[in-house]
């Protein structure tokens, strides 16, 4: 499927289906949504926006629109939003048969629950392919399941040029090590497994491979030291998955601090944003300025005043991240650790630098050379807003909805 494709409708096509959003409940998700309500009225469907700050009084609009439309619907939501509604003990997108489209922006292990709940109806689409994988693997009664990678957001201004802007280099992102506790179970021996034992070697593997995704260093482990002749059932597996899933988190937050703190002690000014970058041993250096924790919408002017937007993965190996689109369509050079789906869509040192987590102590002397050269680091950001405006917005994604999922 090509992201960046646009077509046309027929008028009358795009008016048969009522798409139904929610907002209310986070920033981030919100600013999402609002960007795909604006796609979808630019191709005339009626838009219903179900306000989670006013419950009592949206879901009575809700039933009223699902009765008058009798079905002809469809929901598209982030993060399970939603899922759970009901009417008479009944799931309301089954009671009306709504097709409800979710895009997980992290890691389906993260919604366990809500997926093994989720309605008959439900299209879950993934920001990385090996999520797509886990699903199909893991949760059968999803009936249909594909990629999604994730878009950026224009604010629509006339760039400055890099030689103009006043950030060197800007982080926008926590630090998950400082809000994961809450996370951590009880890691008592589980399935005759130590999972104390299981948490540091997995963590060990990860930070020595770290293009290996959770799931399969846990599994990896599990057949290492399982009873001989025995194994773990699907559902164990996936239960121990789930369990431990906060490793992800950690091995998250390790590189996410090495990249920071590598450009820092190389004298190399970094603006960073997010909750923990105060609480490092380092936090002290001169080369780190802490902005504290901001909103989502506030990130995307910074961006615009960033000579380099640096990025590292939420430990996904087959997807992307919204702050390389937001950065490119913000007119920064981006730079960002790579992924078998960015290395397929990019090329490196064209439309951004990419570097391999292993080889993290490039990282500086790639920074550098763009200040060096920031001509040729302006072609870089000139080429990726190219690139990011074309094919990697949510209008985009937009296209691709409405193509795969409403005017069928």
């Amino acid at each position: 499927m090509d992201f960046g494709s646009s077509f046309l409708y027929n008028e009358e096509m795009k008016m048969k289906q009522t798409i139904i959003l929610f907002k209310g409940i986070y920033d981030t998700l919100d600013l999402f949504s609002d960007q795909l309500e604006s796609a979808f009225a630019e191709w005339k469907y009626e838009i219903f926006v179900y306000d989670a700050a006013n419950v009592e009084q949206s879901k009575s609009l809700l039933l009223e629109l699902l009765r008058e439309k009798k079905g002809n619907a469809t929901v598209v939501t982030f993060n399970n939003m939603g899922y759970n509604l009901e009417i008479g003990g009944q799931n309301i997108w089954e009671e009306f048969d709504v097709s409800y489209i979710n895009i997980l922006m992290d890691h389906p292990f993260h919604f366990e629950r809500q997926l093994k709940d989720a309605p008959l109806t439900s299209v879950v689409l993934c920001t990385d392919r090996n999520h797509v994988k886990y699903i199909r693997r893991y949760h059968k009664n999803i009936r249909q399941t594909d990629f999604l990678p994730h878009a950026g957001i224009e604010l629509g201004r006339k760039h400055k040029p890099l030689k103009e802007r006043e950030i060197d280099v800007l982080y926008a992102g926590a630090l998950p090590i400082y809000t994961v506790d809450k996370m951590i179970p009880n890691l008592d021996v589980m399935y005759g497994l130590d999972m104390r034992e299981l948490m540091q070697d997995v963590l060990r593997e990860l930070v020595i491979h770290p293009d290996k995704t959770t799931e399969c260093a846990i599994e990896e482990y599990v057949r290492a030291n399982y009873k001989s002749g025995q194994e773990l059932t699907p559902e164990e597996l996936r239960g121990l998955i789930v369990h431990m899933r906060f490793i992800d988190s950690y091995a998250t937050s390790f590189y996410r601090e090495q990249a920071v703190r590598i450009l820092v002690e190389n004298g190399i000014s970094v603006t960073a944003y997010g909750v923990g970058w105060d609480q490092c041993e380092w936090s002290s250096s001169p080369y780190l300025k802490y902005g504290g924790k901001v909103l989502a919408p506030q990130i995307l002017p910074l961006m615009n005043d960033a000579k380099i937007v640096l990025n590292t993965m939420t430990w996904f190996k087959a997807g992307a991240h919204d702050r390389i689109f937001n950065g490119m369509l913000a007119g920064a050079a981006v730079v960002t650790d790579d992924s078998t789906y960015l290395q397929r869509e990019c090329i490196d040192g064209k439309e951004l630098v990419m570097f391999k987590r292993k080889e993290i102590v490039t990282l500086p002397d790639r920074v550098c050379d763009l200040f060096g050269h920031l001509e040729r680091a302006q072609e870089i950001a000139d080429c990726g807003y190219s690139f990011a405006k074309e094919n990697h917005t949510w209008k985009n994604r937009a296209e691709y909805i409405i193509e795969c999922f409403l005017d069928v």
